[in-house]
């Protein structure tokens, strides 16, 4: 006869006395997975999840059709005593500590998905100086002259502290947007293509600037590797539009969202006098978003609303497969889980 089986608590037992103290302590949302015991321990251990309820609306969004519950997070583990019943379980600071901690991952993921989704649109969004100019410099020096002599690269790296335009050679050339030669670099096929045609993954190709720009739409597209180097240049955009189309994603269609709501999306990202400085200039980067197609402003009753564009929700949703850390996507936004509702410090 196993230890489990000559122990005071069954595991039914177990678990209702551990739902119990979750309901109680953490909310009513929370659920319990198949528990494990462990005979050395003598207790009993149930991973805890979320699962929130989403409902399905008819084909006019009136009416809901069918409720059906989102793929479940996993927020801790609660054991209990075989002998006493006795149970330990998360705080709620804990529980909302792995959620945020969840979200952040969340965030990051669909941020990156939007860069590979739309980097073509945003690379048309204005970059600090000291960030992409490496990049731009060696891109517009072949387009305006054909090539760039490698000396005159390795002279103006010495110049800086470091290798600030040598290290972006390598994916300039694997992404076949430069080639190189004996003693200069000329452009890749990929860069020829974009200067020889109207259009190029349907951005419009007319001047110069809009050749810099696909050039740098496909280096933002193909090179999410080094996205810590594109949050800095990009991070309020990302913070707002990477909020917006997480609730789009989740919801599977184009919401159209108030404008006060997506300053969670600054808030969510940055803290202090950080956040303070991008919530004042909130504003120009909806303006800019705006002006680069990302997202559209609408007007209901005389207030402000912002909504998503299409084509760009279409390619997030092909990127869906590729979204890192997360492995499931379409989990509901903190911002609307019930449980905090019931979680207390």
């Amino acid at each position: 006869m196993s230890t489990k089986e000559t122990t005071a608590v069954s595991e039914d037992e177990a678990r209702r006395v551990a739902m119990e103290a979750i309901r109680f302590n953490l909310g009513t949302y929370l659920r319990l997975d198949d528990g494990e015991f462990d005979e050395d321990e003598l207790e009993y251990t149930f991973p805890i999840t979320l699962r929130s309820p989403k409902l399905i609306l008819d084909e006019n969004k009136e009416n809901a059709v069918a409720l059906r519950f989102l793929d479940p997070i996993h927020v801790g583990d609660v054991t209990v005593d075989a002998s006493t019943k006795d149970v330990d379980h998360p705080t709620s600071k804990q529980v909302k500590a792995k959620l945020e901690e969840y979200e952040k991952e969340l965030n990051e993921a669909v941020q990156k998905a939007l860069v590979r989704a739309s980097g073509s649109s945003l690379s048309h969004l204005p970059f600090p100086e000291n960030q992409y100019a490496p990049i731009q410099d060696l891109l517009s020096e072949v387009i305006l002259n054909d090539e760039i002599d490698v000396d005159a690269i390795r002279t103006m790296d010495s110049y800086e502290d470091g290798e600030k335009y040598q290290q972006h050679i390598d994916s300039l050339v694997e992404l076949d947007l430069l080639k190189r030669g004996n003693v200069t670099l000329r452009s890749g096929d990929v860069l020829n293509t974009i200067q020889e045609k109207d259009k190029f993954e349907g951005q419009k190709i007319e001047t110069h600037q809009d050749e810099l720009n696909a050039a740098l739409g496909r280096y933002f597209q193909h090179n999410v590797g080094e996205f810590d180097m594109i949050k800095r240049t990009l991070g309020p955009y990302l913070a707002l539009a990477g909020f917006y189309y997480q609730r789009a994603l989740t919801l599977g269609e184009l919401p159209i969202i108030k404008e006060n709501d997506l300053r969670d999306g600054i808030k969510l990202e940055y803290s202090g006098r950080e956040r303070r400085k991008k919530l004042f200039k909130m504003s120009r980067y909806l303006i800019q978003l705006e002006d680069v197609g990302v997202l559209n402003s609408v007007y209901q009753n005389g207030e402000r609303y912002w909504v998503g564009d299409d084509t760009t929700f279409t390619q997030l949703q092909a990127t869906a497969d590729q979204l890192g850390p997360v492995t499931e996507l379409f989990s509901p936004s903190l911002s609307e889980q019930q449980t905090f509702g019931s979680l207390s410090d």
